[in-house]
């Protein structure tokens, strides 16, 4: 399927199952923006409305523990792809004129896990290359999920003293590492942090069997194990 496929909005509520006076009024609202055309008419991405539909959390956490087959709307098999979903997303975003103030951040906290990912697995993926990458702007979140070694594993590489997920986990959101490329993920996630702590974004993020929650506008890391380890590592932004 086309990304850029654009569809009348008559199609788009036949496909949401809802009346076309419903889907001008989330337009208007910004819930489901829509694109204007050089006619003026109203008109969707196909992908946008499947989005909408989508329960992407669960959908992440069934790839990472499964592996398979994604939608090509949301599979990111190297870098470049992901960019160019990650700027849709940012025009997306853009569009919205309550989030006028921070869609920015966003955008720049999504870009720093997603690369990370593929900073930090390239050439040393398990199994499958790539990351998840999806959003629901009805919903306020965005999801990335790759199955790659893990914060523990990258970051055992320049403090083998590390045992748990958990320790890495808080290593990697608190201490100023190095700028060498195996070490950045920790120094970008710190940046996460900050963003958070910050704005009115809140952030869920697993690796092995550890968990950390950041609430929006809080600086406080609640790290705890988690009871089903997690392969690679999976982050829920929400705004």
């Amino acid at each position: 399927m086309a990304e850029k496929e654009l569809i009348s909005i008559g199609e788009a509520a036949s496909i949401l199952g809802i009346s076309i006076d419903t889907l001008r009024r989330w337009d208007k609202s910004g819930k489901l923006s829509s694109v204007k055309t050089e006619g003026g008419h109203r008109k969707y991405y196909r992908f946008q409305i499947e989005l909408f539909l989508n329960d992407l959390f669960k959908m992440a956490k069934d790839w990472v523990s499964k592996g398979g087959d994604l939608p090509s709307e949301f599979y990111c098999p190297n870098s470049a792809v992901f960019q160019t979903k990650l700027t849709r997303m940012q025009d997306l975003l853009g569009g919205i004129a309550e989030l006028a103030d921070r869609f920015p951040l966003i955008v720049a906290v999504s870009g720093e896990i997603g690369n990370n990912s593929f900073d930090h697995n390239l050439g040393n993926w398990p199994d499958i290359p790539g990351i998840f990458f999806g959003y629901d702007m009805h919903k306020k979140v965005v999801v990335l999920v790759d199955r790659g070694l893990g914060i523990l594993a990258t970051l055992k590489r320049v403090k083998p003293e590390l045992n748990t997920d958990t320790e890495a986990l808080k290593v990697a959101f608190t201490e100023i590492l190095s700028g060498r490329a195996s070490e950045s993920r920790g120094n970008g996630l710190k940046f996460v942090r900050k963003v958070v702590a910050e704005n009115p974004i809140g952030l869920l993020f697993r690796t092995g069997n550890a968990e950390l929650i950041l609430k929006k506008d809080s600086d406080i890391l609640d790290i705890k194990d988690f009871a089903e380890p997690f392969r690679g590592c999976l982050a829920l932004i929400t705004f």
